[in-house]
């Protein structure tokens, strides 16, 4: 073989293996980029990411979950307080969590108990999902009460759930949904096996600053 067909030859072959790479580079991207009904997107641009990063710029905010009137949850953050109004089966519990510690409030006795060196709810809202933000989900649609809404699917993820836990024998269906009208989160659902918990949801800047302060009438037990 002479010396202008052997140039002629690895020429071809680097061209191959150039539209193979373009072409691999091509697919890897478009996979990525895949967004629609059962489709994946990138983390840094999905809503729940949006959120989260909202809320963190947020010195001010509240986020509330309802599934009945004997099963909700109310959380307020203010700067470096926080507070939190939780009703599970009709009992119902309130915490301040500043200063390092955590008061637990108890109104028909009108007397709060401290735990000290105990912030572990300070940043509940922030942390339940920043430990989601950036694991692979799937979009979709679905109605919920006569109105179809957007969602994005988390698997593995029970963080959210009031009256449902997670069961580790089955974690493959364990997913977390959260409904989207816009940019607005208006439901989450919890999705455990056959059993599944829905939520509504309300986020709102308008707090009442004195639900981050112990009532004056309350006495330290």
């Amino acid at each position: 073989m002479d010396k202008k067909k052997k140039i002629i030859i690895i020429s071809v072959v680097s061209l191959v293996i150039i539209a193979l790479i373009v072409g691999l580079i091509i697919f890897f991207v478009n996979r990525n980029n895949n967004v629609g009904e059962g489709g994946t997107t990138p983390a840094n641009s999905t809503k729940i990411a949006k959120l989260y990063s909202n809320l963190s710029n947020e010195e001010v905010f509240s986020f509330t979950t309802v599934k009945d009137e004997n099963n909700r949850e109310i959380y307020a953050k203010s700067n470096n307080a926080a507070y939190t109004d939780t009703i599970y089966d009709g009992e119902e519990s309130k915490y301040i969590i500043k200063d390092g510690n955590s008061y637990l409030l108890k109104d028909d006795d009108k007397v709060y108990y401290t735990y000290q060196n105990n912030e572990i709810n300070l940043n509940k809202v922030l942390e339940q999902l920043s430990e989601i933000q950036d694991s692979e989900l799937t979009e979709g649609t679905e109605e919920i009460e006569g109105k179809k809404y957007e969602y994005e699917e988390y698997s593995g993820f029970t963080n959210f759930a009031i009256t449902i836990t997670d069961d580790n024998s089955d974690i493959d269906n364990t997913k977390t949904r959260f409904y989207f009208d816009g940019n607005d989160l208006v439901y989450i659902k919890t999705i455990v096996g056959n059993s599944q918990e829905l939520l509504s949801v309300e986020i709102s800047n308008d707090v009442d600053n004195n639900l981050f302060e112990i009532p004056e009438d309350y006495r330290g037990m």
